[in-house]
């Protein structure tokens, strides 16, 4: 409950700031949600038609509307009812809710409008793709309740959005290789491993469950044929893509390091056993017959090298370098833009935030 009082004392801070505060990640991430979640609640056609649309804020002339708002507030109001509140806190928790939607609104809308300055090549083609795509998922039912302008509308925006983000670095901005290198230093104590692991390449001949004597014998043969190969010099990644009818033979049959229990015990104790750059015997697991070469073993207590987590730690910073660069692209565009905002103290827009009556 602390917590709640917090959010409530925030948001009233929120409510005394002009402009309200800068659009989040949630601006860009919200409109490029899958298609059935976007419209889940957007009730039916006829509805939607008889439904009487108030602008709340105009975006270079293009309106927002309140039942957009609403869409984004809709679940989070819910919650807040849930936890008690009086009447008052409630009202200050919408509004402050309904300022922070509007931000979000904005930004998206901005975004929507520079992807549409953008030139890109069979963007009408690429469009109609989707949407045909979207309707042919749908069911009987859902056909009913969805139109064709809501699929039409949703593919556009979300092209055009995705477009401009691409466009400008913000989907996966690239973090410099050198900030890569640092981080990890900064970092890498905390990635000690715990037991020993080893890199292991394999080559497996598949057997089934219920294979037979006959089946056993030939898959027996294949196996020992590629071990001959691999005696005679025959590189063992090149045996791999010859013989292997495992997933990871694209790979020359890299598994990578693994650990004490991942595999059978069969295959773990010979994988164990071996010192880098020797080929085993031929190996039976539940899976087939294998040939096993460890290419490295990475004692306990070993730090992961940074090849092992460049591109983790990439995928981490890039995510956030994506949280401050959204915002401040957002307040970027924003800040040349003419945002037109009207009151949300209407009565029509406060309504909106009430559960429908049953």
């Amino acid at each position: 409950m602390k917590n709640i009082k917090a959010l409530i004392d925030q948001n009233i801070t929120i409510l005394n700031r002009r402009p309200v505060l800068v659009p989040m990640i949630l601006a860009a991430a919200l409109a490029l949600l899958p298609f059935h979640a976007v419209i889940a609640d957007s009730g039916t056609k006829e509805a939607q038609e008889e439904a009487v649309r108030i602008v709340v804020a105009k975006v270079n002339g293009q309106p927002i509307y309140k039942d957009q708002l609403e869409k984004r507030i809709r679940k989070s109001m819910r919650q807040v009812r849930g936890f008690g509140f009086s009447e008052k806190e409630q009202v200050l928790v919408t509004r402050a809710s309904l300022e922070r939607a509007l931000d979000e609104e904005i930004a998206v809308e901005l975004f929507y409008q520079g992807g549409q300055k953008l030139e890109i090549p069979d963007a009408a083609k690429k469009i109609a793709e989707e949407v045909a795509r979207i309707k042919a998922s749908l069911t009987d039912e859902q056909q009913k309740t969805i139109s064709d302008d809501d699929i039409q509308e949703y593919v556009k925006r979300r092209f055009y959005i995705n477009e401009y983000m691409a466009f400008n670095d913000l989907i996966n901005p690239q973090v410099p290789e050198e900030e890569v290198k640092a981080y990890y230093e900064r970092t890498k104590q905390g990635y000690v491993s715990k037991e020993v692991a080893v890199s292991v390449r394999h080559i497996l001949i598949s057997l089934g469950k219920d294979a037979s004597a006959e089946e056993q014998k030939q898959a027996r043969e294949k196996i020992e044929q590629a071990r001959k190969l691999i005696l005679e010099g025959k590189g063992f990644a090149e045996v791999v893509k010859e013989f292997s009818e495992d997933a990871s033979a694209y790979s020359g049959g890299l598994l990578g390091y693994i650990k004490p229990g991942y595999m059978p015990p069969e295959f773990d104790k010979v994988a164990f056993s071996l010192k880098p750059g020797e080929v085993s015997d031929v190996v039976k697991t539940k899976y087939g017959y294998h040939l096993l070469k460890v290419t490295d073993i990475r004692p306990k207590g070993t730090i992961k090298s940074y090849e092992a987590l460049r591109d983790f730690f990439a995928k981490y910073l890039s995510g956030e370098l994506k949280i401050k660069k959204v915002p401040a692209h957002a307040k970027q565009i924003r800040e040349q833009a003419n945002i037109e905002i009207f009151s949300l103290d209407d009565p029509q827009v406060a309504a909106s935030t009430q559960e429908p009556s049953a």
